[in-house]
């Protein structure tokens, strides 16, 4: 494994690690009368030699299981007749995965073992389960094998991501009365309990009252003002730190590659995403979990933010792949082939990440991941 390993923190940034506190707050009433004392009460039953990134880790499988059920009954098919019992499996399975996300912190907090790997882990989980659920989610909504189900995914990802440098540049999270991570999470469970109640068919429903919209698109139009209106506030925290000119620049990278792959959809040669949209998305979703998780890292070392990850090699050639066919008829390499490829790449540089994320944290630290450690050092 040794060939495997880098260093993502320079060595003269490690003791930063150990100085590194959490500071955050949430004002949301439905986290603080609800989600936290349902949370409280579950902590009773923790055991105290449960280490927090296991529930944590916990929270993750309860996203996992239904995804991977959903691809087992659906196939890559993102629209048409979903189980009802799927249906209400993932909504309280994602109810338990929020109570998971909630107890990780309060288990920290317990029994002394805050680490900066534990954030860390958290928020990329997180980033990852904006992917994993919005896969199904895009399925439950019926937006089918089509350029909505990629978009679906990026609007909740562009505030995760741009509240990601919040944190980085403050040095606090400090979340509104309403915000993505009470409401917008509890939002995502209601999908699927109406979704099981209502019937797939809902969602395919014009609404002549708002220009023959579906309800589908009502709701995406609804997701996409939610985060222009919410955003604006978070870059004004921001630039009391660094200059908006200075953020945009940070935020290239990310923009770039959601472009790239929304311009290489639209502008297939071959309808690619019909067979592929599984694809795109875990391309552009591991992308973007490990940039938020790059992000998180250089907020508790103490380090500069990178203009660009390496990944942007991988949509340089799906942009210069796609200008081919736009030029020639026919694109160099084969649409399908370089996206399950791009998917599989994209995946392993992510899993490549955590592992020497964790492996550098932990050793640095001298602590280990999965165990309640005796002294938080």
């Amino acid at each position: 494994m040794k060939y495997l390993n880098y260093d993502f923190i320079a060595p003269n940034h490690l003791h930063y690690l150990k100085s590194y506190r959490y500071k955050g707050t949430d004002q949301s009433l439905l986290y603080n009368y609800i989600l936290s004392p349902l949370a409280e009460f579950c902590l009773r039953f923790v055991p105290m030699n449960v280490a927090p990134n296991v529930l944590t880790l916990m929270g993750l499988a309860c996203i996992i299981l239904p995804h991977i059920l959903f691809f087992f009954v659906m196939g890559d098919n993102f629209a048409g007749f979903i189980p009802n019992w799927l249906l209400w499996l993932t909504a309280l399975l994602h109810m338990l995965y929020m109570n998971f996300d909630n107890l990780d912190g309060k288990q920290a907090r317990r029994t002394k073992n805050s680490s900066p790997l534990g954030m860390i882990l958290d928020h990329n989980f997180d980033s990852m389960i904006i992917l994993l659920q919005g896969t199904s989610m895009t399925t439950a909504m019926q937006f089918g094998n089509t350029i909505f189900s990629v978009i679906l995914y990026i609007i909740p990802s562009v505030p995760f991501y741009i509240i990601a440098h919040e944190e980085y540049y403050t040095h606090e999270m400090n979340l509104p009365i309403i915000n993505a991570a009470a409401e917008g999470t509890i939002s995502v469970a209601v999908v699927f309990a109406a979704t099981a109640y209502y019937g797939c068919d809902m969602w395919l429903q014009k609404l002549p009252w708002f220009f023959n919209y579906q309800i589908n698109q009502f709701v995406m139009l609804m997701f996409i003002i939610s985060v222009i209106i919410t955003m604006p506030a978070v870059f004004l925290k921001i630039k009391k730190f660094t200059s908006i000119a200075s953020l945009l620049k940070q935020l290239r990278y990310f923009f770039f590659f959601n472009t790239v792959i929304l311009y290489s959809i639209l502008f297939t040669q071959t309808n690619v995403i019909q067979d592929h949209v599984r694809a795109y998305m875990y391309t552009v979703g591991f992308t973007m979990s490990k940039a938020v998780g790059v992000v998180a890292l250089n907020h508790v070392s103490n380090q500069n933010l990178p203009e660009y990850l390496n990944s942007i090699y991988i949509y340089i050639i799906i942009l210069l792949n796609t200008i081919s066919g736009q030029i020639f008829g026919k694109t160099i390499i084969d649409e399908g082939c370089l996206i399950q490829f791009a998917a599989i790449i994209s995946f392993l540089i992510h899993i490549h990440f955590l592992y020497n994320m964790a492996r550098q944290i932990s050793e640095a630290l001298n602590i280990k991941i999965f165990q309640i450690n005796s002294t938080n050092k």
